[in-house]
């Protein structure tokens, strides 16, 4: 994080910050972003950083790229939900005339703002907490009916959503193992970066050897799947984090569609399915689980996906335990840090629990 983004969120706790109305400000945190949380809208800031091959948001116009990137892929699966960029801008007003001093006032602007940008951010319709499915799951409020009416809508982005010579490309055996390398390569250097000597190495090394084991063995599955169109711009990141559920208008917001990496989002349908399925399992929810699996096959008609789906669950386990693992390293806060470092270790556990069906 830069000195610069350290300085600005204090200010965005403040209510003067916002031409429009806000409640109670709150901030949600991931590895990657912020997301301000005011009530009517919510923000969401890139931080500043760049993560292994797979992200760069080192630069003020990398960031202002992947904001307008986002809003266009998610406005998709979102319908209203995204507004559009916004700057933040610094306004200085010398208010203390025997000191010189000037007080600084942080606001959000419009991109045709006259003041210079000292950070963008993706302004969002705000969507109450509550109904990010991770939480309705924990307080028992997703029925096997909505569970269907999800993997139905899924269903209907994977038929209607692109596909191409350039995407289909990244369906072939050597860029899934290299997808898979990179994840495993990452994970260790923060292992390594970090001090950190557990038998989670021992465990990498048996998860890696066993998917790319399972890559060469089913070479052709993965060139028939390219034939049969499976390979398509999906979401990427679909986990219960990144759902919404409004019940009362029957409305579901797929959210957070990767936009900074496209190799991450051109990949074969069965990868959205699994991270949802792999998330159902991790909130101990297998029941749901199954009940997605088989909605989505049955509507889908995509009877050998089957064969991918532990392969896959395996993998988008692994890679949540890289997630949580960077989140680690960057949390201050020891409860916080330790409860990262816990689930980084849940989902290799998970992952290993897959291997037995691969």
């Amino acid at each position: 994080m830069s000195l610069r983004q350290a300085e600005l969120i204090p200010y965005l706790l403040r209510k003067d910050t916002y031409a429009h109305k806000t409640s109670k400000i709150k901030i949600e945190e991931t590895h990657i972003s912020w997301i301000i949380l005011t009530g009517l809208y919510a923000y969401k800031i890139k931080k500043e950083l760049k993560f292994g091959k797979v992200l760069d948001f080192s630069t003020l116009q990398l960031r202002k790229t992947a904001c307008q990137r986002e809003v266009m892929l998610n406005r998709i699966l979102c319908n209203n939900m995204y507004k559009g960029v916004v700057k933040i801008v610094s306004l200085e007003n010398s208010n203390d005339h025997s000191t010189n001093k000037k007080d600084v006032k942080i606001q959000i602007a419009d991109l045709n703002h006259k003041d210079k940008a000292i950070e963008y951010a993706v302004k969002m319709k705000e969507i109450p907490q509550r109904f990010r499915m991770d939480n309705l799951v924990a307080a028992n409020k997703v029925s096997l009916r909505t569970i269907e009416k999800l993997a139905h809508a899924l269903v209907k982005f994977h038929y209607t959503t692109p596909t191409n010579i350039t995407i289909k490309r990244f369906g072939r055996p050597r860029f899934v193992k290299a997808k898979v390398l990179e994840n495993f390569e990452t994970l260790r250097k923060l292992y390594d970066d970090n001090g950190y000597n557990h038998n989670n190495i021992n465990d990498i090394s048996k998860l890696e050897k066993q998917l790319i084991s399972f890559i060469e063995n089913n070479k052709q599955f993965f060139r028939q799947r390219i034939a049969e169109n499976k390979i398509r711009d999906i979401h990427g990141d679909l986990y219960m984090k990144n759902i919404f559920i409004v019940q009362q208008n029957n409305k579901f917001y797929l959210c957070d569609r990767i936009e900074f990496n496209d190799s991450l989002r051109y990949a074969d349908v069965a990868e959205d399915v699994a991270h949802i399925c792999m998330d159902l399992d991790y909130q101990k929810r297998s029941h749901l689980k199954r009940h997605f699996l088989s909605c989505y096959i049955e509507g889908s008609r995509d009877f050998q996906l089957n064969v991918l789906i532990y392969f896959l669950m395996c993998y988008k386990a692994c890679v949540r335990a890289k997630v949580s693992f960077f989140k680690a390293t960057k949390e201050r806060n020891r409860k916080k840090k330790a409860m990262c470092l816990r689930e980084s270790d849940d989902h290799l556990k998970l992952a290993k629990s897959y291997l037995g069906f691969l």
